[in-house]
């Protein structure tokens, strides 16, 4: 059953210019030192900051698809990843998860991700079932 659904659209120049800006500092509050190890392992520039846009859409939907505010968990916490075929998924430890479950109230046994990048712009969605 489903029991959330978020969307976020985020502007990669607005990404690149909060990278720019504020460097280690941005990326190490959004990304896990996991996910930054995979950005970095990536070798054209621009693919980089479509990547880090396309996290960053992620995590908010994610949020959004638990109806909490977006800044209620870490975002370093919740981490995005991809399969070998390339598909995004989400990983969310334990302890997240039962903190999700004793303060929201809200179980999560299922995360559903999909990634677009299009004409500036990234855009993710997610679908929780429980």
């Amino acid at each position: 059953m489903i029991s959330g659904i978020g969307l976020d659209i985020v502007s990669i120049d607005r990404i690149k210019s909060l990278k720019e800006n504020y460097g280690d500092r941005f990326l190490n509050r959004v990304f896990s030192a996991k996910e930054l190890n995979n950005i970095n392992k990536i070798k054209h520039k621009n693919k980089i900051e479509q990547k880090i846009a396309g996290f960053f859409a992620a995590k908010e939907a994610f949020l959004k698809s638990l109806h909490i505010g977006l800044f209620s968990i870490p975002f370093n916490s919740i981490n995005v990843f991809n399969e070998q075929n390339g598909a995004p998924f989400l990983f969310i430890d334990d302890e997240i998860k039962k903190f999700i479950l004793n303060k929201y109230n809200a179980k999560i046994n299922k995360i559903s991700l999909s990634i677009s990048h299009d004409n500036g712009f990234a855009a993710a969605i997610v679908i929780l079932e429980n």
